[in-house]
């Protein structure tokens, strides 16, 4: 069962490698715009290092069991989905094969790479702790972000525009709470 589970990995880890990147990125960026909001207004609004910090903490920690489970609830039914579809087209069970070991190792491997990666915006948190310089926040968040944006799939010209947008969704993001406040 070992095997199994071992090979299903590395199946997992060589097929859906662009899933699990997908979803790395995806939490990563909401935990980092996450946190730049709430730091932004903590910065405006002069609220105390510790309020900022228990607020910034429990919302990653909200959105990362929400990216557990919807991560884990949307890849369920679509492995499920192609499962069926592959069983069909094949007229035979893939019960206990690498496949079928692949995909639900696939599943776990989504749900906790999207639950785990918002908590990428601690790094904002710290250097908020360290500095309480709103500029070096956005310059911190731009970089990690710009780093996010590269690490998507594609030739460097559509990473390196990927990466500008979502900088500047980062930036947009840090003016709206701005204004707010």
């Amino acid at each position: 069962m070992l095997d199994k589970i071992i090979d299903g990995l590395k199946y997992s880890l060589k097929n859906d490698k662009s899933i699990l990147r997908r979803y790395l990125i995806l939490g990563s960026f909401d935990g980092l715009l996450l946190s730049v909001s709430i730091i932004t207004s903590a910065i405006i609004t002069h609220l105390s290092t510790r309020t900022t910090d228990i607020t910034v903490i429990s919302g990653l920690i909200s959105i990362s069991i929400s990216s557990i489970l919807n991560s884990a609830i949307a890849e369920i039914k679509e492995r499920e989905i192609e499962f069926e579809y592959i069983e069909k087209q094949m007229m035979k069970s893939l019960k206990g094969t690498i496949y079928d070991y692949g995909m639900k190792i696939t599943i776990i491997l989504s749900a906790l790479a999207h639950g785990f990666s918002p908590f990428l915006g601690i790094i904002i948190l710290l250097a908020f702790n360290y500095t309480r310089n709103l500029l070096i926040i956005l310059l911190s968040s731009s970089a990690i972000l710009f780093g996010l944006g590269i690490l998507y799939e594609g030739d460097i010209k559509e990473k390196i525009k990927t990466s500008i947008f979502i900088v500047l969704a980062g930036l947009v993001v840090a003016f709206i709470v701005y204004l707010i406040n």
